[in-house]
């Protein structure tokens, strides 16, 4: 472990620390030289490093000469093989792994956080990164954290309802926090947390049973999701309306088609513009699902008419790519 090597390596140089003290305490008071004189004379005979004696010695100025090297031999001996051990066992490569880990996290803005990395939070960290969004993953097991490492993800190792885990996360620059721990209580207290430090993040849980959506919902929560709930219902979509639930499956799976949100941000080209100007589906045989305006109000296929304001967000269908079709379109206008 690191912390035995950086103990071992703290009491030899302590060691060194003390026999260059009392070596050069006894030269002042055996040989009566002044203290600089004596510790130097110390310090080359610790070192072995041949330079000879300073002055004449006397007889118990020569004993305890010896007695130095002998002692002074063997802490600089230890000093050596603690540092040795620390290189060979990989622990300081370990150490500015995990500072580098800490400035990549550091430089993350509009980053999602995911509290735990079992299989849900493993299936939400990869699908956020195969979509180009940044992740750092919030975990207590090791192990796990070194596979999220080998991912190509950053991590923090810690207990995700601690404020400093979500602080070395970087919750105060990211964009969400989503949290998929073992257990409702464990999700409850992230929540509260991270709710308590950024009131304005969006805050996704899960809730292993119906009946907690409400309490994650009063702790701070911003969505809720209950795999129970969601699995229920796919089931049945699947019995009453198998045609619009494969539809949806074709949508959602990464295929050719795409079902995706374009938001019509401060600055856009597209503000301004009515959904007929733009002519989507002509244009990036793209239609327009629905339409959540600023003032939240969601409209389902919209009118041709209606015009777009800056808050607004395009629910759009279409071929894969369509969100970056759009964005060319923007582009292209500004």
């Amino acid at each position: 472990m690191f912390m035995d090597a950086h103990i071992r390596l703290m009491i030899a140089i302590l060691a060194l620390t003390g026999i260059l003290t009392v070596g050069a305490i006894g030269f002042v008071l055996i040989e009566k030289v002044d203290i600089g004189e004596a510790a130097y004379m110390t310090l080359i005979t610790v070192s072995t490093v041949g330079f000879g004696e300073q002055w004449d010695l006397s007889s118990a100025g020569k004993l305890w000469t010896s007695l130095i090297i002998m002692v002074g031999v063997l802490v600089v001996t230890m000093v050596f093989a603690s540092v040795q051990a620390m290189i060979v066992g990989g622990e300081i490569r370990t150490v500015l792994g995990r500072r580098k880990l800490k400035d990549r996290i550091g430089r993350l803005r509009e980053h999602f956080i995911v509290c735990g990395y079992g299989r849900m939070g493993k299936l939400i960290s990869h699908g956020l990164r195969s979509r180009g969004k940044s992740v750092v993953v919030i975990d207590d097991d090791p192990e796990r954290t070194v596979k999220v490492g080998e991912d190509g993800m950053e991590y923090v190792l810690g207990d995700a309802t601690d404020e400093a885990s979500l602080q070395a996360a970087g919750i105060e620059r990211a964009a969400a926090v989503v949290s998929v721990l073992r257990n409702d209580p464990q999700n409850v207290y992230v929540t509260l947390t991270a709710a308590g430090m950024r009131s304005d993040v969006t805050i996704m849980a899960r809730a292993e049973y119906p009946a907690s959506e409400q309490k994650l919902i009063k702790a701070g929560a911003s969505q809720v999701i209950c795999p129970q709930t969601i699995g229920a219902t796919r089931m049945l979509n699947l019995l009453v309306r198998p045609s619009l639930a494969h539809v949806v499956d074709i949508v959602a799976a990464d295929t050719d088609w795409e079902l995706d949100e374009f938001p019509i941000a401060k600055g856009s080209a597209l503000a301004g513009q009515t959904l007929s100007a733009l002519d989507l589906r002509r244009r990036i045989e793209a239609t327009v699902f629905a339409l959540r305006q600023a003032n939240g109000e969601l409209k389902l296929s919209p009118n041709p008419d209606t015009c777009l304001e800056v808050g607004d967000i395009l629910i759009v269908i279409g071929p894969a790519g369509v969100t970056e079709a759009l964005a060319r379109i923007d582009s292209d206008r500004s």
